[in-house]
């Protein structure tokens, strides 16, 4: 219950600050001279207001649905005599005190659950009455009546009030009265569940308000308690790494409203919250060892390590590079394997700022109509050591092929997988995190043609746009997803369009030492225009003003957590317990999640729960099944298999589950036929007597019944799907 009580303070604090806005918002109005000051309250107001009101819609629902039903539910189970006495605490809580110990538990819950529906009915007359007047102000603004504005927001401003003081009392309510029966009347484990329930209908951007609020509402320590225990009601999901991805992003959004940041230790936990997966290793954080990421991008932001930075203002010596790279052989903390690939690192990473330090030089002694070629001293300063095409993590960049091009002499033309072509323009985000802004541009008439930056190269088979239909109507995309990019692998740095493409590629890559490591959906950071060519942040739509796009979406759908892009009609939605996105209007509208199988089941189906039912492969084809884009089957049982495997399997004759051997359906018609066929085939007079001890692998339970070679029905279910333990004949036991 510490979730709910630090929610309901989440709400107090919000809607304190919410009278607040309005109130300024009212004064700056009066004045009745236009500002951008009234447009930013306005805005501020309407944002505040719609998160409270998604908010608690979402909990006054969660009352209705799972609370009261589930305290109805347990005092059917308790005695009368054991709950007068909570009856009568309750009622002289909210009432005025008078004794009440004979009227009963079922009547008092009753009379609180129509109070609590009939506030809810007013709070939501109220939230729509405030929307309209907010509506009508926003017109107001817009137009050039600025008194009717001034009365617009004296009249927001009444409404707010009276919201506030009846959320207010309704909450002590609910603190006073209904948490109270719920701890006494409900143990730990049902209170568990009973939040899993509430959780498991919460899509992502409703729990992505619920962080706002905390964020914005709660003291530190506050934020701490109420995700300690959400995560709590969400061990065994994948909620804790949706958690660290989309955190993040909410710092950014409510930041600049006076909030707080959720702790770096908050974010993470001793143990993993996905089942399976192990915390990866810890950096070391010795400052006599220098360690290097071996697979560091060259090319995105902040990508060049700590200890390099330095050294890309100044030539590095022999001297200085042997002393590095002595510092990494003597780290205890990383193996023979790590040591080799990191010194690589380190030796192109040292030669990259060469290279770039030598092409500023060269540039200050060329002319400036750059006609000139390159000076003797230039190009003699210029270290060899590695090659252009032989870099470590396979990431050349634009930077060092100019260099290439300028002192090697001219390569022959290059092949269709040759990574030697830069993208058309290149985007990274500013210091803020917020903006996209153009670092590099293929145009030579452009300010940005020689930047700074390294840009990276790709092959023409990367650049190269790919189409969904095959290019029958030039529908871009790839035969897994309709999309106009492509995803820009966070390790290796090529493109592909889809994480499934990336997939394909790597089966089809027979040497193990070539073979591209998986693409990490939650670590993409770049993707590709297809229609421009032009490398950016990720995003829903290209930020390069000269697309052809014109301000197109790249899809219909875009999750920025898992970066899945698709343009076709079916509706998605980003399950936050998951952490993938799932086929489906939403959790809570058509889906929700079940906290202890781990999936997400349809709202109208009743399911067996099976602790982690999707992190298995299927029994069938033994591939994986969580992040499977085929259908799924959910057996009766409650176990899951593909549904092409399903229907392959059923039409083998089989009928029971390959793991539990369970029904995996209503088979209540098909025993009817067995039972006609043992009506009309009675056995021979040598077996009537025979009977066998039999086990029901349906109902669990065991008996005796008569033998027939069509089948041995169970006396307690009537399932014929049945093992037979041992056959009694009576003759035998006779002799």
């Amino acid at each position: 219950l510490v979730e709910i009580i630090h929610l309901h303070d989440c709400f107090r604090g919000a809607l304190e600050k919410l009278e607040s806005d309005v109130a300024e918002l009212c004064r700056e109005v009066s004045c009745l001279v236009p500002s951008d000051r009234v447009t930013d309250l306005q805005g501020r107001v309407a944002g505040r207001f719609s998160v409270i009101w998604t908010v608690f819609k979402a909990h006054s629902s969660a009352e209705d649905e799972f609370i009261w039903p589930a305290l109805k539910a347990k005092q059917v189970e308790l005695p009368n005599s054991s709950c007068n006495c909570a009856c009568e605490s309750s009622q002289q809580a909210n009432e005025d005190g008078e004794a009440q110990g004979g009227r009963k538990t079922s009547e008092s819950l009753n009379i609180g659950q129509e109070e609590y529906e009939e506030d809810h009915a007013d709070e939501e007359i109220m939230f729509t009455s405030i929307d309209n007047q907010l509506s009508n102000l926003r017109d107001a603004l817009s137009g050039a009546a600025k008194e009717s504005a001034s009365d617009a927001a004296k009249q927001l401003l009444k409404s707010t009030k009276n919201l506030r003081h009846h959320l207010m009392k309704h909450l002590d309510k609910e603190e006073q009265h209904c948490m109270p029966l719920v701890a006494q009347y409900l143990t730990k484990d049902e209170i568990h569940s009973l939040v899993g329930h509430i959780m498991g209908k919460r899509s992502s951007d409703l729990m992505s308000q619920i962080l706002t609020l905390a964020v914005q509402n709660l003291k530190e320590s506050e934020r701490e308690d109420m995700v300690r225990y959400m995560k709590e009601a969400m061990v065994g999901t994948f909620f804790e790494r949706w958690l660290k991805v989309a955190m993040p992003k909410q710092e950014k959004d409510v930041c600049d409203d006076g909030g707080g940041k959720m702790s770096a230790d908050l974010l993470s936990s001793e143990g993993s919250s996905a089942p399976g997966e192990g915390d990866k290793p810890a950096p070391a954080n010795d400052n006599n060892n220098v360690t290097v990421d071996p697979c560091y991008s060259k090319s995105s932001p902040d990508s060049t390590p700590p200890h390099l930075r330095d050294l890309s203002r100044k030539y590095t010596s022999a001297a200085e590079l042997e002393k590095l790279i002595r510092a990494v052989g003597t780290n205890p903390h990383l193996d023979t394997k790590q040591k080799n690939v990191t010194i690589q690192g380190l030796r192109d990473s040292v030669w990259t700022s060469n290279v770039r330090l030598s092409k500023r030089k060269r540039e200050e002694e060329t002319s400036l109509n750059g006609s000139e070629q390159p000076s003797a001293k230039a190009i003699a300063s210029i270290p060899s050591s590695a090659a252009y095409n032989n870099r470590a993590c396979g990431k050349p960049t634009y930077s060092a092929f100019m260099e290439h091009q300028a002192v090697c002499k001219p390569a022959p033309m290059a092949s269709r997988f040759k990574r030697n072509t830069p993208p058309s323009a290149y985007y990274k985000l500013d210091e803020t995190g917020k903006e996209a802004v153009l670092v590099w541009s293929s145009d030579p008439n452009s300010s940005k043609y020689f930047p700074d930056e390294q840009v990276p190269l790709f092959s023409a088979s990367e650049l190269a746009p790919t189409y969904h239909d095959g290019g029958i109507n030039r529908t871009l995309g790839c035969p897994h997803y309709a999309r106009s990019c492509k995803l820009r692998h966070p390790t290796s740095g090529k493109l592909y369009t889809c994480r499934l493409c990336c997939e394909q590629h790597r089966e089809m890559t027979t040497e193990s030492a070539n073979r591209e490591v998986p693409l990490d959906r939650y670590e993409v950071k770049e993707i590709l225009c297809m229609i421009c060519n032009t490398l950016q942040p990720a995003g829903e739509k290209c930020c390069n003003p000269a697309c052809g796009s014109n301000n197109k979406l790249f899809a219909k759908y875009s999750c920025q957590i898992c970066h899945l892009y698709d343009d076709s009609d079916k509706s998605i939605y980003h399950c936050p317990f998951c952490n993938v996105c799932r086929k489906g209007r939403g959790l809570g509208i058509d889906f929700k999640h079940c906290m202890r199988c781990n999936a997400c089941v349809s709202m109208d189906e009743e399911h067996v729960c099976i602790p982690q039912s999707l992190q298995g492969n299927c029994p069938i084809c033994h591939e994986s099944m969580f992040e499977s884009t085929q259908p799924l089957r959910r057996l009766k049982c409650g176990h899951v298999m593909h549904l092409s495997c399903f229907t392959t399997y059923a039409a083998s004759g089989n009928y029971t589950c390959p793991l539990c051997k369970k029904s995996v359906d209503d088979m209540s018609e098909y025993f009817a036929l067995l039972d006609s066929a043992v009506r009309m085939q009675p056995m021979p007079l040598q077996y009537v007597d025979q009977s066998s001890n039999i086990y029901c692998q349906d109902c669990g339970k065991m008996g005796n019944v008569s033998y027939h070679f069509v089948g041995l029905k169970c006396q307690h279910c009537g399932s014929y799907n049945t093992r037979e333990l041992q056959r009694v004949d009576p003759l035998s036991d006779y002799d």
